[in-house]
C-alpha cells in the first residue's frame, strides 16, 4: 500500500496517526562513531563525519543543505541550469559549483572530495567513476537507495535515506527534526484532501511516436498518490517505460505531469522549462491520438522538474502543488 493510500484508507485522523507513526518509527543511529552504512551492497565505515563531501545530482544536494551541512561540502554538480529550491538558495551560494553535468573524476580529485553522494544511479558508472574506484581514491560514497531499490520508493524510504545521512554526518537530531517536518507538511495535505476523490494522472516523460511514462515504483508516482492523483500506469511495477498513446486515451487522465530534466542527450538545456518542460506540453497537445483526453481538452498540466520529482526534500513542495492543481477547492482555490 503506498503512503497516501495508508492514509486516505485510515481517514483523517488515522491517516495523521499513520504518518506520526512513519516519523517515530525511524531509525535512530548514535551520535558516536564509527557508523557503519549499509548501502546498495557497499558497506562503509565512518570513523569521523566527512568535511567534503561532493553531491552528483540535485537531489543529493538539496537532502544535505536540508540537513544543514553546506559547511561539510567541497562542491556540488548536476544542476545544470535548473534552480535550486528557494528554501536552500542561501545555503547553496556558499558552495562551490564544481559542474553542471556529473562531476567528472578529476574535479572530485581537485576537491579533494572525501565523500561522494547520488541521488541518481548514472552519478557512479563505468563510463564516470564507480564507488570502487572512487573508493580506491580515498572518497566514500553513497547512493540514494531509489537507486538500487527494485521496488516501490516512496516516503518511509525517503526518510530511511534522510536518517542515514545524518548519521554519516553525525546529526542524527537533524535526522529526526527534518523527518518530522517533512511529515508534518505531508499530514496537512492528506487532511486537507481526506474526503476528496482521487483523480487519474498521466506523469509524462517525453517521446512522441510513444510516450514514456513514470510507472509505479517511482518516487513521483507516489507524490502524486499523496497529492491527490492516482498515476494511470501505477499499476506497472517498474520506474519508468514507454507506454502507449491508446493506453493513455483508455484511462482518460484528467490531469498530466510533465517531467523532465536540465539536460537533453548529455548536454546542459539553456531553459528547461521551455526547451523541455513547454515543449513536452507542445509536443502532447499535437497527438491525435489523445486529443480528446480531459487533460488535453481542459489544458490541465503540471510542469515538475527533476529538482522537486527525484527523491530528496523537495518532493513535498511537489505534494504540496500538485494537491492545489489537482484539488484547488480544497485549499479554498
Amino acid at each position: 500500500m503506498t503512503f497516501a493510500n495508508l492514509i486516505r484508507r485510515s481517514g483523517m485522523l488515522a491517516g495523521a496517526a499513520a504518518i506520526a507513526t512513519l516519523a517515530l518509527a525511524a531509525p535512530s543511529f548514535a551520535q558516536t562513531f564509527p557508523v557503519t552504512d549499509e548501502n546498495c551492497g557497499v558497506t562503509t565505515t565512518y570513523e569521523a563525519a566527512p568535511t567534503r563531501a561532493v553531491t552528483l545530482s540535485n537531489n543529493a544536494t538539496e537532502l544535505m543543505l536540508a540537513l544543514g551541512l553546506e559547511g561539510s561540502m567541497a562542491g556540488t554538480s548536476y544542476m545544470a541550469n535548473l534552480k535550486i529550491s528557494p528554501a536552500y538558495a542561501d545555503a547553496y551560494a556558499k558552495v562551490p559549483i564544481l559542474s553542471p553535468l556529473v562531476a567528472t573524476t578529476e574535479e572530485l580529485i581537485a576537491a579533494e572530495a572525501d565523500f561522494v553522494y547520488s541521488g541518481y544511479p548514472d552519478g557512479f558508472s563505468e563510463s564516470r567513476h564507480t564507488r570502487d574506484q572512487l573508493q580506491d581514491l580515498g572518497m566514500k560514497t553513497r547512493l540514494n537507495v531509489e537507486g538500487c531499490n527494485l521496488g516501490a520508493f516512496g516516503f518511509p524510504q525517503l526518510f530511511d535515506e534522510i536518517h542515514s545521512v545524518a548519521a554519516i554526518f553525525g546529526v542524527p537530531d537533524r535526522g529526526d527534526k527534518l523527518v518530522d517536518a517533512l511529515s508534518s507538511r505531508l499530514r496537512a495535505v492528506a487532511d486537507k484532501l481526506a474526503d476528496k476523490p482521487t483523480i487519474p494522472v498521466f506523469i509524462y516523460n517525453g517521446g512522441d511516436s510513444a510516450p514514456n511514462a513514470a510507472l509505479g515504483n517511482t518516487m513521483l508516482s507516489q507524490a502524486v498518490s499523496a497529492a491527490g492523483g492516482n498515476n494511470i500506469f501505477g499499476d506497472v511495477a517498474n520506474r519508468f517505460g514507454e507506454v502507449s498513446w491508446e493506453q493513455v486515451a483508455e484511462r482518460a487522465p484528467e490531469y498530466i505531469v510533465v517531467f523532465y530534466s536540465g539536460t537533453a542527450s548529455g548536454q546542459v538545456v539553456a531553459d528547461p522549462d521551455k526547451e523541455l518542460g513547454q515543449a513536452r506540453i507542445d509536443t502532447l497537445k499535437s497527438i491525435p491520438a489523445i486529443a480528446n483526453v480531459p487533460a488535453i481538452v481542459n489544458n490541465r498540466f503540471f510542469l515538475i522538474n527533476s529538482v522537486q520529482g527525484q527523491p530528496g526534500p523537495s518532493t513535498v513542495d511537489a505534494v504540496e502543488d500538485m494537491a492545489k492543481a489537482f484539488h484547488p477547492e480544497a485549499f479554498g482555490q
